[in-house]
């Protein structure tokens, strides 16, 4: 079997398997491997053919990293969208309860000993599932 069928077929198997996992990571190197079965059919040594895949790998996978950085968005902002409002006390003692907040129930803890529950509670933090409250 030809260099380049063998280099296609890899290439074939690294999108297929890139389709259920969603990464990008493996589409980059079927790319490579495409690139280096390309090279191999225009008679490339099998040096040449290697040295294709793995700049063009390389390279992808830089590309890839430095896109998924730029749009990369914590987690934290989307619970940060919650701090600052204030929420319904349910049931509240000795620094824990649950509060009413966006049309459910919260578990609910003081920031700190100071918090008064006879005054408006406002969100401070969010940790799990469980909403940091402070005056």
């Amino acid at each position: 079997m030809q260099a380049y069928v063998l280099w296609w077929i890899l290439a074939a198997v690294l999108v297929g398997v890139e389709l259920t996992s969603g990464t990008f990571y493996l589409l980059v190197y079927g790319v490579a491997a495409a690139a280096a079965g390309v090279a191999a059919w225009l008679g490339a040594s099998i040096v040449v053919q290697m040295l294709t895949a793995g700049v063009i790998a390389t390279l992808g996978t830089l590309v890839l990293r430095r896109w998924k950085r730029s749009t990369a968005h914590p987690e934290r902002t989307v619970e940060d969208m919650d701090i600052g409002h204030p929420v319904q006390i349910d049931s509240w003692q000795d620094g824990h309860g649950q509060v009413k907040y966006r049309g459910a129930l919260w578990d609910a803890e003081a920031e700190s000993a100071s918090v008064d529950s006879s005054r408006p509670l406002i969100i401070r933090a969010v940790k799990g599932n469980t909403l940091v409250l402070g005056n």
